[in-house]
């Protein structure tokens, strides 16, 4: 085979697999994947509406919800939505597109520059052949942060390389989009900064960079005072919150990343994949021997550790960890393969060489294609007590309501339901408040039950969600509702399965059915 894959041409190769991948997904499905986008959207609405504050009235009517992020990617969302002419959710089906093309020519352009075009190539590819690619089509923040994280990290080793400090000073700065962009990806950046330091201060063996490191820290500096200043000028009122948090921080950085069980090691291999654990390791290895790429050696060493710090006793989010760890793996692995290739090239073995890249490439699209499949990525659950059940992308069942609701006159009114992930989704897409704390205002013996307290509060419809039904239904005599403890909201379960007979026993005075289907009955407020 007359076929070289030391020419630039062929870095092209992982581009188009990521974009036909990411195609897919976009024709696949009307909605975007994850249910987090929708309550950015409903942030997104809220700064349309109200202009940059901190608490979406949307959600938890009337009081409102704090927003918990800063609003650069809500900015953005806004921003192509009004380029593109599209609605928010077709914004964020856009933006799941482009995304995973960017980080993969991002990580291939690195790789390429820091060894050659084949390393690039593999790279790539390696990245398409990861279950953790599925996690760079979510439109969520984190993953346009990976953008600015992926180019901070490469800036700062090409000041030790070069000894150029405007890379370091870049790197720095790029801490303010980060932090504009996400919280959690920023404090990572700078832990990850200042342990890879001290790495390539003992690599290198001299000092160039503890001085990457400070010109880092002095840019950082410069981008706090700066916020600082934003803060008192625009938001005084913020600045003790934002005060709170930077201590906390300081205090207990890790606890951004905390708050789930260790993953097992067959999970932990599915979610990364064979193919870059495997280059990964060659690479490793080769990179010790010939001390070559040690910095990305060190780096991927370091993410490592970080997605098992459960082995030390922090609990942290493994799954999100992983990420992380793939970027330097996957150029490792890169490195790795590209010095196979290399010497089967120099020993006459040219037609295996070409076979191996051949194969790795039909292998990282088989698995990309099965893993953007996989109901794993596909469907997002929230998990109860009780049990999981799907919260997006929405059901032909959740479609009727979302469409019942664009044709209904609601007059600005609120409302109220057993399934709040739900609840989210019809909020951001209708643009409806959505009141929290179901099992209160439907309880007949409550004051907020009250039509007086409906009307004050603006509470305009009740949705059932039948299916929210608990398994042991049987140790109950009449048809209740409680509150169940769940992952981010709590759930509302009945205790008997909804039926005609027994919907009376829940169905407030002051309401009447106007919808109903397979899974949902909508009651509206008597005015």
């Amino acid at each position: 085979m007359n076929i070289n894959f030391n020419k630039k041409k062929y870095l092209l190769i992982p581009l188009i697999l990521a974009a036909i991948l990411s195609l897919s997904v976009l024709f696949s499905s009307k909605w975007p994947l994850s249910w987090d986008i929708y309550t950015h959207i409903n942030y997104a609405i809220t700064y349309i509406n109200y202009g940059i504050t901190t608490v979406d009235p949307y959600l938890n009517a009337p009081n409102g919800k704090e927003i918990g992020y800063v609003p650069l990617f809500h900015i953005l969302l806004i921003v192509i939505s009004s380029i593109t002419n599209t609605s928010l959710i077709d914004t964020a089906r856009i933006i799941q597109t482009i995304t995973p093309v960017i980080i993969t020519s991002i990580i291939v352009y690195v790789t390429y520059k820091m060894y050659d075009e084949v390393a690039a190539i593999v790279a790539g590819i390696l990245l398409v052949s990861s279950f953790m690619f599925t996690r760079l089509l979510l439109p969520i923040p984190e993953t346009i942060a990976l953008i600015v994280f992926i180019i901070g990290v490469y800036l700062f080793y090409q000041s030790t390389i070069d000894n150029k400090m405007i890379y370091a000073f870049i790197s720095g700065f790029l801490t303010l989009p980060l932090m504009g962009i996400h919280f959690s990806s920023c404090v990572y950046y700078v832990i990850l900064i200042s342990v890879l330091m001290i790495a390539q201060c003992i690599i290198q063996g001299k000092l160039v960079g503890l001085k990457s490191y400070g010109v880092f820290l002095l840019a950082l500096i410069i981008v706090g005072l700066c916020g600082v200043f934003a803060l008192i000028t625009y938001s005084p009122s913020h600045l003790s919150q934002f005060i709170t948090g930077f201590n906390s921080v300081l205090n207990d950085p890790l606890s951004l990343f905390m708050g789930q069980k260790a993953m097992g090691l067959e999970r932990y291999i599915k979610c990364v994949g064979l193919l870059p654990l495997v280059c990964g390791f060659i690479g490793l290895c080769l990179s010790f021997r010939n001390r070559e790429v040690l910095f990305v050696s060190a780096w991927t060493l370091i993410a490592f550790i970080f997605s098992n710090m459960h082995w030390f006793g922090i609990p942290v989010y493994t799954f999100r960890m992983l990420i992380y760890l793939l970027i330097p793996l996957v150029i490792l692995g890169g490195y790795g393969v590209s010095k196979i290739y290399g010497y089967l090239i120099n020993t006459n073995k040219k037609q295996q060489g070409v076979i191996l890249i051949l194969l790795l490439i039909i292998l990282s699209y088989g698995c990309g294609y099965m893993s953007i499949h996989d109901d794993s990525a596909k469907i997002t659950s929230a998990s109860t007590q009780i049990g999981d059940y799907q919260i997006a992308p929405p059901t032909s069942d959740e479609e009727e309501v979302i469409n019942w609701f664009k044709n209904e006159d609601t007059q600005n009114k609120s409302i109220l339901t057993n399934n709040q992930f739900f609840g989210t989704v019809v909020s951001s897409i209708d643009e409806i408040p959505l009141h929290y704390k179901f099992d209160v205002y439907t309880n007949k013996s409550s004051q907020k039950s009250s039509l007086k307290t409906f009307n004050n509060e603006k509470i305009g419809y009740i949705i059932y969600d039948k299916t929210l039904v608990v398994n042991n239904s049987s140790d109950y005599s009449n048809l209740e509702v409680i509150s169940v403890n769940g992952s981010y909201y709590p759930s509302y379960y009945f205790t008997k399965e909804i039926t005609e007979k027994n919907f009376d026993q829940i169905k407030l005075t002051n309401t009447e059915k106007v919808f109903e289907n397979n899974r949902f009955i909508i009651c509206k407020i008597k005015s």
